[in-house]
């Protein structure tokens, strides 16, 4: 297979920018049996870099299954400049790959000409944004492997019956 930025770590899931988390997550349970989404509630990484300098993000965030494709949706509560809002609209906002090494790939990407856009701790987990609107329409999101966690919520789709689109924590 002709290997490239993208195919060689294939996308795990789409990230969606949305005004309001349960509007969203029933609309996308009536319109695309997307779901059961799980309420991750509010959180404010430990670090956090947009454009290169400081920053402070709150984030209420959702995640449910589509198909075999994970589906976030992000609500940002918090006032300030963030990779999210930067979008100018609410709707698809990235993909996301999965890498075992995420330096050697943010390098990569850097290397493709792609801008560092927002990189942030979460819970110990790294997450980087790269700016890839011009040539995709959106963001890539790049981050380690969360198979376990995947693994669980497909499980969970498959035994959903369509009803309460948005569930808290289990």
């Amino acid at each position: 297979m002709y290997e490239t930025l993208l195919n060689k770590y294939g996308v795990r899931q789409l990230g969606y920018y949305v005004e309001d988390i349960d509007a969203t997550a029933r609309e996308m349970a009536r319109l695309l049996g997307a779901g059961p989404f799980i309420d991750a509630g509010e959180s404010t990484p430990e670090a956090c870099t947009y454009r290169g300098k400081d920053s402070t993000l709150t984030t209420r965030v959702a995640l449910g299954q589509f198909a075999n494709i994970q589906v976030e949706l992000i609500q940002v509560t918090s006032e300030g400049e963030n990779v999210y809002s930067e979008m100018g609209r609410y709707g698809l906002h990235h993909v996301c790959i999965w890498t075992d090494d995420l330096e050697q790939t943010v390098k990569e990407f850097e290397e493709a000409g792609f801008e560092l856009a927002m990189r942030l701790t979460s819970s110990g987990f790294e997450v980087a944004y790269f700016d890839c609107r011009d040539a995709f329409g959106h963001y890539i999101e790049v981050s380690a492997p969360q198979e376990d966690f995947y693994e669980g919520l497909a499980a969970l789709a498959e035994e959903w019956d369509g009803e309460n689109a948005l569930m808290g924590i289990c």
